[in-house]
């Protein structure tokens, strides 16, 4: 069997272009198979980069980054009452605003600047197994190579052609942005988690400060979407309505995000084939934090450095290596930390409960009507109107920590 390529990566977004990139540098002849009209046209995020993996890839002195995130602000709203609190470093340049539709299209640059071929508008409808390797069915014919690099987003679509995956409501959210120029954005980059905006839908809130547009959206599980019988695009409209937030809108996009947690990843290899980024459900939500796109970065280098080694053994169907070396990076690292966090962040109570209780909680502790009582016995008499312990409270918090 003749092979077209050694590596054939589906999907060039973020952590197909990084693989490509990893392989093309390994010396490795590479394929990478985008079915939107240029790298970034399908793809969607809330917009927020950790930039170190993308550091470690290439030089990011000339990248579309937005603004860097200098400020960290938690809204959390209950009827008319609100709680809110921010962390400002104005010297931290951890993390960017970004917008897909700018940033991949130079990084597509990049990787084509280095050698690799990017084949754009090439749809993916079928993949299969034969002869030592895999053949993708495209709408531009069958392709063939010795490894399948996955990176075709949470719908994983190679792996559910292999027989390897099947779609769960339960495993997945819905991501729903707007991008919006208002008259003014706010000179420093800044990013606002929303809680108790949702109307009792099992999500939160977002604002990301650009450059000159603000993200404004949420994530939500579709599970709870599918309960409550709403539509997305009405939940980013009263969102935007409570945020106050008036301007053009530029963009609405919606996008499907992974919701495995790392006790739960769907299978992150098979013979002739690795699997990165959000088709692998690498996404971290630990309550400070929530990251996917320096996880795509970092799964896609790693699996073009072990498309080298796996191709140097003689046998491509022998792709433990990958998961390996998965394990040892910081992707699989950091997944394991946040696992504790990420059961308190798929709790309902975080989103029907707490909200309520804090705000109940701080009413009462900045009233003055001649009866007053300690933070703790308040907070104790609110956690019984809820049916909760002390201990049941202490033990969800103590999870991100």
């Amino acid at each position: 069997m003749s092979f077209d390529a050694d590596v054939i990566v589906v999907g060039g977004g973020l952590a197909g272009l990084s693989a490509g990139i990893t392989a093309n540098r390994e010396g490795l002849s590479t394929l990478v198979l985008e079915r939107g009209e240029y790298s970034g046209a399908k793809n969607v995020s809330g917009g927020r980069m950790y930039i170190h993996a993308l550091k470690s890839l290439v030089n990011v002195d000339d990248a579309p980054l937005e603004k860097p995130i200098v400020r960290e602000t938690y809204e959390i709203a209950c009827g008319e009452k609100k709680l809110t609190f921010s962390f400002y470093d104005p010297n931290t340049r951890n993390s960017y605003s970004v917008l897909r539709a700018r940033f991949d299209p130079w990084l597509a640059k990049k990787a084509e600047e280095e050698g690799v071929l990017v084949m754009y508008e090439t749809l993916v409808h079928d993949a299969m197994r034969e002869d030592q390797g895999i053949t993708v069915r495209t709408n531009r014919g069958d392709l063939r190579a010795k490894l399948v690099i996955e990176a075709d987003g949470v719908t994983a679509g190679v792996s559910r052609y292999l027989g390897l995956r099947s779609l769960s409501p339960e495993l997945l959210m819905l991501g729903v942005k707007e991008v919006i120029k208002p008259d003014r954005v706010p000179e420093e980059g800044e990013a606002r988690v929303l809680v108790g905006y949702l109307n009792g839908l099992l999500g939160g809130g977002f604002m990301y400060v650009n450059q000159d547009t603000l993200s404004i959206g949420a994530t939500v599980k579709v599970s709870s979407l599918q309960k409550e019988n709403v539509l997305a695009r009405d939940i980013v409209e009263d969102l935007r309505t409570k945020l106050g937030v008036e301007g053009e809108i530029l963009e609405y996009s919606a996008h499907l995000i992974p919701y495995y947690g790392y006790a739960r990843l769907p299978q992150l290899s098979a013979p002739n084939l690795l699997v990165t980024g959000d088709a692998a459900g690498f996404l971290i939500n630990d309550g400070f934090v929530i990251r996917g796109m320096d996880l795509a970065i970092g799964s896609g280098m790693v699996a073009g450095k072990a498309a080298k080694r796996i191709l140097e053994k003689g046998d491509p169907s022998n792709t433990k290596i990958y998961e390996e070396m998965l394990q040892d990076s910081f992707v699989m690292r950091d997944l394991k930390t946040a696992s504790r966090a990420f059961q308190l962040m798929n709790n309902e109570r975080l989103f029907r409960v707490y909200p309520e209780l804090f705000c109940r909680v701080l009413s009462r502790m900045f009233t003055v009507d001649g009866e007053r009582k300690t933070f703790m016995n308040v907070f104790q008499e609110e956690v019984k109107k809820d049916n909760l312990t002390l201990t049941q409270v202490v033990r969800d918090l103590t999870k991100v920590m």
